[in-house]
């Protein structure tokens, strides 16, 4: 398998990579802003199956050139998945009312979120292109879903994430005429204890906070099993379907 994780120099991303390592790898490229001082960097180091690349979803030209340098080296993709978010960093924060939204930061989101997944497939058609077996993930949020939305709040991160699951979904439909044999999906990876949701945990059930590398596991696994019929569907961790 040739894969290639963006996002993998910490949290789900990483855990991805590790599992993605023990799997029948031909060649894996991974992801960060800045590589070299990445968490994952450390721990995947280059070599002969695995590269590295500078990418940044706020920086189209870097998503283009990682994908100029992926079909440098092969001709095919079996597997990508796109795991960077953004929920609250020193740009953004979830939004508790109407009052609290900020256009540049609500475009931020949707660059992080939804423009960055569509322009790396983008980068990479010709290598998602054929007759193989693969699957095209992006790493979404339940709270994506629009017919889901029962508390309102979070405008940025809630819209973001529907554009991600619209625009996959819109992939599918062109992505079964290039290749009968993909699926394109989004993923929802549960309350997973990271960075990003930090702020947020003394708020889950118990039970419910996944360890990163658990969550990437069910991931794996949903990934593995989903068929080219089920392209273009929204899929919780344990498999499940999400309505959008």
């Amino acid at each position: 398998m040739n894969v290639v994780i963006q996002g993998a120099g910490r949290g789900i991303g990483l855990a991805l990579a590790n599992i993605a390592k023990k799997s029948e790898i031909n060649h894996l490229f991974l992801t960060a802003r800045d590589p070299i001082v990445a968490e994952g960097f450390k721990h995947l180091p280059p070599g002969p199956s695995i590269t590295w690349l500078p990418l940044d979803n706020l920086i189209p030209s870097s998503i283009e050139k990682a994908g100029e340098t992926i079909l440098s080296e092969i001709d095919k993709l079996d597997r990508v998945i796109c795991c960077s978010g953004v929920l609250r960093d020193e740009v953004i924060k979830p939004e508790k009312r109407l009052a609290d939204i900020d256009a540049s930061a609500l475009t931020y989101a949707y660059q992080v979120n939804a423009t960055g997944p569509i322009l790396l497939a983008k980068a990479l058609l010709p290598a998602l292109r054929g007759n193989h077996r693969l699957q095209f993930a992006g790493i979404s949020a339940r709270v994506g879903s629009i017919s889901d939305n029962q508390l309102g709040g979070w405008y940025s991160y809630r819209a973001s994430k529907a554009a991600q699951n619209q625009l996959m979904r819109t992939l599918s439909i062109e992505m079964a005429r290039y290749n009968p044999n993909a699926c394109v999906a989004t993923l929802h990876p549960g309350t997973v204890d990271t960075a990003l949701s930090k702020p947020f945990q003394t708020h889950v059930p118990a039970g419910s906070l996944f360890k990163s590398e658990d969550s990437a596991t069910m991931l794996w696994s949903v990934l593995d099993k989903l068929r080219p019929s089920e392209t273009g569907g929204f899929y919780a961790y344990d498999g499940t379907s999400i309505p959008f």
